[in-house]
């Protein structure tokens, strides 16, 4: 499986906490009155033609007080048991709107109930209306499209500014060791030196279990200066019978991307806006408009030893203090 830093995912208004969702005009609002309009609203009753052939991804509100709302309510923590018959009311309210929504053009893509009660639909924009006046919405919400990208992260937290200070040591990583404890690194990565190609993984996955390339990973490598597979493809310590073993190797070659994420945003070096890897300057300069398909990491110059504890799925019980 090749990860990938940057992919565009469209996410349901319960992937982000606190993300501001547009609320369309739903059942009771009087759409011919602007001003009845909460704010932030836009009435579905008008789609300009120039969008209404165009689908869009809402998540339709409905009424009902999801888990997290009737724990709320009741001042103390649900068992697992109440929240499931709270859950499962929710469900069975929203499937019995499945024909209604379908038969306004929609295509149900997800289901919420532990934070908000509602169903994520892709529809028509110009059917957004028949949404809103189905019986017991109370709410359409917009869905953004996010994607992960240190070129914004790393700004955020001021990590430019230090290192402006440079050459001063260390503030960009020099002379640093960073220790991963994940599930892996993707050393073909472009963001850390690698050749950055689909190839170039395929040919380290198919022998992840023998030393990985010299020139790519260990310590006349780039970036990734060491670390272990302390556990294999198939480790799970939430499975069963043969997944409970560890297999260590000296491989810590990625299959899931959580790992080579975190090192990423940790001490990656960067990839520019055509695929390869940015070797500098570091400083606060560089964040131009497009620049970078992945922005450098915190500590650029650092070196990375990824420690593998997690196999290409579920939990760990290898890491020290378990």
């Amino acid at each position: 499986m090749r990860f990938k830093f940057r992919r565009r995912a469209r996410l349901g208004v319960l992937a982000v906490a606190g993300v501001a969702a547009l609320a369309f005009t739903a059942a009771g609002v009087a759409a011919s009155d602007p001003e009845a309009l909460p704010e932030g609203s836009i009435a579905t009753s008008f789609v300009p033609r120039s969008l209404s052939s165009q689908t869009t991804v809402v998540v339709v509100q409905l009424r009902g007080k999801s888990a997290a709302e009737v724990q709320a309510d009741a001042g103390r923590k649900l068992t697992q048991a109440e929240k499931e018959s709270v859950k499962a009311g929710l469900k069975a309210s929203q499937d019995a709107l499945r024909s209604q929504i379908e038969a306004a053009g929609g295509r149900i893509l997800a289901q919420f109930q532990s934070a908000l009660n509602g169903v994520k639909v892709e529809i028509s924009s110009a059917q957004l209306g028949r949404l809103a006046a189905i019986s017991g919405v109370t709410g359409i919400l917009s869905v953004a499209t996010h994607e992960r990208d240190n070129a914004t992260s790393v700004p955020y937290i001021s990590a430019p500014t230090v290192w402006n200070g440079a050459p001063s040591p260390n503030l960009r990583g020099e002379g640093i060791k960073i220790g991963v404890l994940d599930t892996g690194i993707d050393y073909t990565h472009a963001n850390f030196a690698g050749p950055g190609t689909v190839a170039a993984y395929i040919a380290a996955n198919a022998a992840d279990t023998l030393p990985a390339s010299p020139a790519l990973f260990g310590p006349a490598a780039p970036r990734v200066k060491g670390g272990f597979d302390l556990v294999g493809d198939n480790y799970n310590a939430s499975g069963s019978g043969a997944a409970l073993i560890p297999q260590p190797d000296p491989n810590p070659l990625d299959c899931n991307g959580h790992g080579s994420h975190v090192a990423g945003t940790a001490a990656g070096s960067g990839v520019t806006a055509v695929g390869a890897t940015y070797g500098g300057p570091y400083n606060s300069s560089i964040y131009t408009p497009g620049a970078f398909r992945i922005g450098p990491g915190v500590a650029p110059k650092a070196d990375i030893f990824s420690y593998r504890v997690f196999g290409c799925v579920g939990s760990t019980n290898v890491t020290p203090g378990s």
